[in-house]
């Protein structure tokens, strides 16, 4: 499962990339430049405590942003429990719809809605200690940076190009002109390359025109072509999932079944699963039944000087965690299902019995072929 897991709020499992550390390090390091004028006889440290309380505090902001789209996709009657925060945009904007233009609108609406309060909000306290007087410039000046980075995440996410929310705006408001969401989702696609285009001559302009301004340029220039390159994936997208249109679970499933009983550790079966001889993802089996799964997600979480003294009932996600399928059900839902969980593959059972396993490896194997029965390329 991406990102590592620090808190439980509303309900959810939030989990942050390691970019994180980066990302604090940075507003650490500006805050507390920043400071030193305000505090120029006051010890160090207390300037570098600040810009850490000053990135954790915007750290929090975003956390909430994404659980503003994450309670209102709920309201919606998503089941996601996890959260990975990333600092903007969501690699997952493209492949989450909701069942509705309208909760789609809201559900982008709802994460830069909660940045732009939170923005104005420590604005308004900042200009508050400022009235104070003098000895509280330092704390505001830090309030104005936090405030200032919501205000930007906020325009900065409703630019209308995935993977920002902005895109999902212009999906809802195509799918519900057209009544189709593979046309709005196409719609926003194009839009995207075309706004990716915009910044990428803005950023070449700033170039041009100002030499001082060659960074700011470039990096317009680079954000420019990663929209580009995301608007891209959403044609990528298109294909696949008009490929995987009426195709059943049954028809994607690995059928030869390799089994680990909880209490097997993990040496004798974990290279197996990374080097690709075995499935990547393992049903566990105790008395017949199938009571987790175990992949190669679980056993990268585990220093290979462990594998022997650990077993795999220790590491397996077991039920309620562990979603299920059927042969029959549709293909689309299951890979949702293991979207939404992060896993490698999920059992696939007749009533209680194993059928087989769903992984991302088998579902990758049967779009090429019935691409290339098309005489389409992935």
């Amino acid at each position: 499962m991406n990102g590592i897991p620090i808190a439980r709020v509303l309900g959810f499992e939030i989990r942050l990339p390691i970019s994180w550390i980066f990302i604090v390090a940075i507003i650490t390091v500006t805050v507390a430049g920043r400071l030193t004028p305000f505090l120029p006889t006051a010890d160090p440290l207390v300037s570098w405590l600040v810009g850490l309380a000053a990135s954790l505090a915007f750290l929090a902001t975003v956390v909430a942003h994404e659980l503003g789209h994450a309670v209102a996709a709920r309201r919606d009657g998503a089941e996601t429990t996890t959260l990975v925060v990333h600092f903007i945009g969501s690699p997952a904007a493209i492949d989450v719809i909701a069942t509705s233009p309208r909760a789609e609108a809201v559900i982008a609406l709802a994460g830069p809605l909660a940045s732009a309060l939170l923005g104005v909000g420590s604005i308004g306290i900042a200009l508050g200690l400022l009235v104070l007087g003098p000895g509280a410039e330092a704390i505001a000046d830090a309030f104005l940076i936090v405030g200032a980075l919501d205000m930007l995440l906020a325009g900065v996410s409703l630019v209308p190009a995935f993977p920002l929310d902005g895109a999902r705006i212009v999906r809802a408001a195509a799918w519900a002109r057209t009544g189709d969401k593979r046309t709005g989702t196409r719609i926003a696609g194009v839009v995207g390359k075309y706004v990716g285009r915009v910044i990428i001559v803005t950023g070449l302009v700033l170039v041009i025109v100002n030499q001082a301004l060659t960074l700011d340029g470039v990096m317009i220039g680079l954000a420019g072509w990663f929209l580009i390159a995301s608007a891209r994936s959403v044609d990528r997208w298109l294909v696949l999932d008009e490929l995987i249109q009426g195709m059943s679970v049954g028809e994607a499933m690995e059928g030869e079944l390799a089994t680990v009983s909880p209490q097997l550790t993990l040496d004798t079966f974990a290279s197996g699963i990374l080097d690709g001889s075995v499935n990547p993802s393992l049903p566990v089996l105790d008395a017949d039944e199938v009571v987790g799964i175990v992949g190669a997600t679980q056993v990268r979480a585990v220093a290979r000087r462990n594998w022997a003294s650990t077993r795999t009932a220790e590491v397996m996600v077991a039920p309620p965690e562990m979603p299920t399928a059927q042969p029959d059900d549709r293909l689309t839902d299951a890979l949702e299902a293991l979207r939404r969980t992060h896993l490698d593959g999920l059992p696939v059972l007749d009533g209680s019995t194993l059928r087989g396993v769903l992984t991302r490896r088998s579902i990758a194997a049967l779009l090429h072929a019935r691409a290339e029965s098309r005489g389409e390329a992935l």
